[in-house]
């Protein structure tokens, strides 16, 4: 028996495992095969064992040599292929399966019902994705996808199954005909865009135009947004009954994956925004000036929410102790509400406007799902876009626009917006570009008066008118008690270092004189503070330009 050469196949249960499916043979022939843990004394002699019941000639020290063999080349691969499990990934390799754009690759997640055998519904995800070179997919959520490069695109963080009820809001439809090579009219979908929005609601004749482009390219950008290092919000504002909520009806039929919310609490909205991304449409805003625990983190979610990479912060309990977890909570959101937002949060916002309709109007009776086929097309069309648009996406979100009238954040907020107009102008729709940066500079100026607060301009004013008395300079006692004077209401609790404090957030600084301290701006400073922050302070003729504070 011993003639023909005896031979080991090992086949581990996972690479470097000493764990799986051991077989001897002896030319060709299989003499005895069985899971074994070939590391493993014990585990070895009871195979070895079975072996010599099964074929009593064979030389059981042979075997255990062959083995011993396959042990030793096993742990020679070992710390190769630990090095493999652990390596260090990059995170721009790293990306949310909901929506995403890379130079690579665009794709989204849909989800699914499905019968499983033959009786059971379950839900399910499909990823449809869309190559740089065109070609078109629809696939089983993964772990990751393979690149030409030879590259991995790793998806995290990973939702849980669906419900089997959850609704697709792109059509069945609408996916065959993507698959089967549809691309949509770019300038055809915003026009649409715009009639709708023009259709259910009412604007300020003056700014019509420009509310309704505006809505529809941000309405566009949700499909976006992941190309975009920073992406602005929506403040919708108005009186009461001004078509505030109605602007969230229109949204949440055609911006992507909305989440609706006027009471979700902070942490629900940490886990929703974290699992399921989407754009968050957020009503009665009124709360975020609460001095509650529940409205302070949600202040954090929106403040943070603005920029990518950006993480919310939450201690949860891990067993008996309690770590900070992160939330990834980026991306467009609309924020309606009546009174104005708190500073930090309207400097990261689109300001839209609302306009209560005439009694004798008909927008305000409108039935918004009179037409349910528009609003599915419409959806269709945008989530075809976001995969055939995904490249150009990527090329537009460094575009930088010539816009003289806005700057530094202003610039940041807009420019998503004027690079979408400049995609459809260029798409067919002439002229947009001009009228979209007219706009942004005018709503540029409208913005800065809630940014501004009230008691910080009537400073600075203040400050301006008192110095055409006195052009040595005035003390910020001396301003208090001017400001008390005017509006006593608003400066009661004031100190006079709480007024310097004010004036050195605009670059006014006092210098020493005498033993006091005293503010006087240079021209120059006049002018930056009127341009940056939209401040009316009339005439700029103080005669400091030469003789600047410290």
């Amino acid at each position: 028996m011993n003639e023909i050469e005896i031979s080991i196949t090992f086949k581990p249960k996972k690479p470097g495992s000493t764990s799986g499916h051991l077989m001897v043979k002896q030319g060709e022939e299989a003499l005895h095969s069985d899971v074994c843990n070939i590391a493993k004394d014990k585990a070895v002699t009871a195979f070895v064992n079975k072996l010599k019941k099964r074929c009593p000639n064979v030389d059981a020290e042979e075997i255990r040599k062959l083995i011993l063999a396959e042990v030793d080349r096993i742990s020679q691969q070992e710390p190769e292929s630990a090095s493999r499990e652990n390596e260090e990934l990059d995170v721009s390799r790293i990306v949310r399966p909901h929506l995403f754009h890379v130079p690579e690759v665009s794709g989204l997640l849909i989800p699914v019902a499905q019968l499983t055998n033959g009786s059971k519904v379950e839900g399910k995800w499909l990823l449809f994705i869309q190559w740089s070179n065109g070609k078109r997919q629809c696939v089983n959520l993964v772990d990751y996808l393979e690149l030409d490069n030879g590259q991995k695109l790793w998806f995290h963080p990973k939702p849980s199954a669906p419900s089997p009820s959850m609704v697709s809001r792109w059509s069945r439809h609408g996916r065959s005909a993507w698959l089967d090579g549809y691309v949509p009219k770019v300038e055809e979908v915003f026009q649409r865009l715009c009639r709708q929005f023009a259709y259910f609601l009412e604007f300020p004749r003056e700014d019509a135009v420009g509310v309704t482009a505006t809505l529809s390219l941000w309405t566009i950008l949700t499909y976006a947004y992941p190309a975009w290092s920073a992406v602005p919000y929506l403040s919708i504002g108005g009186p009461l009954g001004s078509g505030k909520s109605r602007v969230f009806e229109v949204l949440s039929r055609v911006a992507y994956n909305p989440i609706h919310s006027s009471n979700m609490t902070a942490p629900c909205l940490f886990r929703t925004l974290h699992t399921q991304g989407g754009i968050l449409l957020l009503d009665e805003a009124e709360r975020l000036r609460n001095r509650t625990p529940d409205a302070g983190e949600i202040r954090s979610i929106l403040l943070c929410g603005y920029k990518e990479g950006s993480r919310a912060y939450r201690m949860e309990r891990i067993g008996d102790t309690f770590r900070p977890i992160s939330f990834d909570v980026y991306g467009p959101k609309a924020i309606a509400g009546i009174s104005s937002l708190p500073a930090a949060l309207a400097s990261r916002c689109i300001k839209i406007m609302m306009f209560r309709a005439a009694k004798d109007s008909p927008i305000p009776k409108r039935c918004i799902d009179e037409n349910m086929k528009i609003w599915t097309d419409l959806r269709d069309d945008l989530y075809a876009m976001a995969l055939t648009k995904g490249t150009s996406f990527i090329e537009m979100a460094s575009w930088q626009p010539e816009c003289e009238g806005i700057n530094g954040r202003e610039l940041e907020v807009w420019q998503p917006i004027l690079a979408m107009a400049k995609s459809v102008e260029d798409a067919g729709a002439g002229g947009l570009l001009e009228i979209m940066k007219e706009h942004a500079i005018k709503s540029a100026e409208s913005t800065n008066e809630d940014i501004v607060p009230e008691s910080d301009e009537i400073l600075v004013r203040l400050l301006k008118e008192q110095l055409a008395d006195k052009p040595w300079g005035i003390t910020a006692g001396e301003l208090l008690e001017k400001a008390k004077d005017e509006n006593p209401a608003i400066f009661s609790r004031y100190g006079a270092r709480g007024v310097g404090a004010v004036l050195n957030r605009y670059g006014i600084k006092s210098h020493r004189s005498g033993g006091k301290r005293y503010f006087r701006p240079t021209d120059s400073q006049w002018r930056a503070i009127e341009a940056s922050y939209g401040i009316d302070l009339g005439s700029m003729e103080s005669g400091n330009e030469t003789n600047g504070s410290d």
